[in-house]
C-alpha cells in the first residue's frame, strides 16, 4: 500500500509561517471592521449533521461534502458553508433574540472543488450574517460593508459584480425544461462555461428567451444594463427584480462607488438559497472571487423561524495571498535577543527572559550547551544581541 504521510491531500495545503502571518493579519483587520459596525463573533461547529445542509436550497451535491459517521452511525459532514449553520443558529439558539441579529465569524469550510478552478477543498473565510430584517438599507450596509472588507485589507484594485437572483429565476422559469436541465443551465452560467450552455439552450429549442440567456455576458456593465433588460418579456417577479436593482445601484453611485460596482445580469451563484440581491468581488489579475454573497430571506424559515437575512463571506486565503504579493502584511515582532544560561545558571536564564518579556521585549531562551553555539545560532537567526548568564553574573553581547 502506498503511504501517503509525507504529502496532504489533494486540494489542501501547510500553510508556513509568512503565509499564516498574512491569514492571521486579514482576519485580524476584518474582525476589527466587522466589530466597529456593532458585529458580534459567533463560531458554528467544524462538524454537522448532514441534514443542516441536505436540502435544496444549499445547493450542495452529498458527492462534494466531506462525509463521516458519528458513533450512533448518523451521517456527519465537514461544514462546506458558514451561512446555513448560522440560519440555524439565529433560528434555534437565537430565536429570542432582539432583532436584527448582526453576526460575524472567522472559520474554515470544506468542499470538494473541481479540478483546476483555482480553489482548495479546505479554505480558512470570514464573513457577516445581518439577520432578521430586510430593504434596501440593509443591503447597502451589506454591500458597502463587502467594499470596506476589501480595502481594509488590501490597495489592490477590485470590481464588485452585483446582479439579482430573482431576474435569472424568472428567465428559467419560463424556458420549457425540467428541474435537471434547469440546474446544469445555473451551473454553466455560473461556470462561465458557454459552449455547454449553448449546448443546453440548443436541446431546448430556440426562442427569445434561450436567446436571452445564451447573450447573459451582453448584460454586463452601469445603469445602461437594466435599461437593455426592460426589454426582455419579463413576469413581475423579473420586472420587480431589475427595478430593485437599479434603485440599489442608483443609491451606490451617490456614495462614490460607480467606479467599483458593476451591474452583471449573469450573476448566479451556485447556493441557492439567495433571493434577491448576490455580489461577487474580484481583485485585479484573480479569476477567484474574494468576496461572494447576497440575500437569502427565505433560509432561516427552514429551521423554523422566519427572519429575511443578507451577508457575505471573504475567502482570507486568496485575499492573504495578494496581501503578500503585495507586501502588505506587517512585520511581526520577533525575539531580538536571545538568553543562555551555563550549567548552573539555568534557572537564572529562565527568570531572566521572564523579566525581559514583562518589559516587552520579545527575547528567546537558548537550549543549546554551549555559549558558542548560541551565538551562532543568534548570528544565523539574526538575533541584534545575545545575553550571557555565568559564574561572572550577566553579560550582553551585540551581535
Amino acid at each position: 500500500m502506498k503511504n501517503y504521510s509525507k504529502i496532504t491531500p489533494e486540494g489542501t495545503k501547510d500553510y508556513l509561517s509568512m503565509e499564516s502571518r498574512a491569514i492571521r493579519c486579514a482576519e485580524k483587520r476584518l474582525s476589527s471592521l466587522f466589530k466597529s459596525k456593532g458585529y458580534e463573533k459567533v463560531m458554528t461547529p467544524t462538524v454537522e449533521f448532514f441534514d443542516v445542509f441536505n436540502r435544496e436550497s444549499s445547493g450542495y451535491s452529498p458527492e462534494n461534502l466531506y462525509s463521516l459517521t458519528d458513533s450512533y452511525g448518523r451521517l456527519l459532514v465537514l461544514r462546506p458553508d458558514s451561512t446555513l449553520p448560522i440560519a440555524r443558529m439565529a433560528a434555534t439558539r437565537l430565536q429570542n433574540g432582539v432583532l436584527p441579529l448582526r453576526l460575524y465569524y472567522s472559520q474554515n469550510v470544506f468542499l470538494r472543488q473541481k479540478n483546476l478552478t483555482g480553489r482548495s477543498d479546505e479554505a480558512p473565510q470570514s464573513g457577516i450574517e445581518l439577520m432578521g430584517i430586510g430593504g434596501l438599507r440593509a443591503d447597502l450596509e451589506v454591500i458597502t460593508t463587502a467594499v470596506e472588507a476589501i480595502e481594509c485589507c488590501t490597495a489592490a484594485d477590485f470590481k464588485l459584480e452585483i446582479g439579482h437572483a430573482g431576474f435569472f429565476k424568472d428567465l428559467c422559469g419560463k424556458l420549457n425544461a425540467d428541474d435537471d436541465t434547469v440546474g446544469a443551465i445555473y451551473d454553466c452560467v455560473e461556470s462561465r462555461n458557454f459552449v455547454s450552455l449553448n449546448n443546453i439552450l440548443d436541446s431546448i429549442g430556440k426562442s427569445d428567451i434561450t436567446e436571452c440567456i445564451r447573450n447573459l455576458p451582453r448584460y454586463f456593465g452601469g445603469i445602461e444594463v437594466i435599461e437593455k433588460a426592460e426589454k426582455i418579456g419579463l413576469d413581475n417577479e423579473g420586472k420587480e427584480s431589475l427595478k430593485y436593482l437599479a434603485k440599489l445601484y442608483t443609491q451606490l453611485e451617490k456614495i462614490g462607488l460607480a467606479n467599483k460596482v458593476i451591474i452583471d445580469l449573469s450573476l448566479v451563484n451556485r447556493t441557492n438559497y439567495y433571493t434577491g440581491i448576490i455580489f461577487k468581488g474580484y481583485l485585479q489579475g484573480s479569476g477567484v472571487p474574494v468576496v461572494s454573497g447576497g440575500r437569502y430571506d427565505l433560509l432561516s424559515r427552514e429551521f423554523g423561524k422566519d427572519m429575511p437575512s443578507t451577508g457575505f463571506g471573504v475567502e482570507t486565503g486568496v485575499l492573504a495571498s495578494v496581501m503578500l504579493s503585495r507586501n502588505e502584511v506587517e512585520k511581526e515582532d520577533y525575539p531580538q535577543v536571545i538568553v543562555w544560561g551555563d550549567d548552573g545558571y539555568i534557572t537564572n536564564a529562565l527568570e531572566y527572559s521572564n523579566t525581559l518579556r514583562n518589559r516587552g521585549i520579545f527575547c528567546e531562551i537558548s537550549d543549546f550547551a554551549t555559549a558558542q553555539e548560541t551565538r551562532e545560532y543568534a548570528k544565523s537567526k539574526g538575533f541584534a544581541s545575545v545575553c550571557i548568564i555565568d559564574e561572572n553574573g550577566m553579560s550582553e553581547e551585540k551581535l
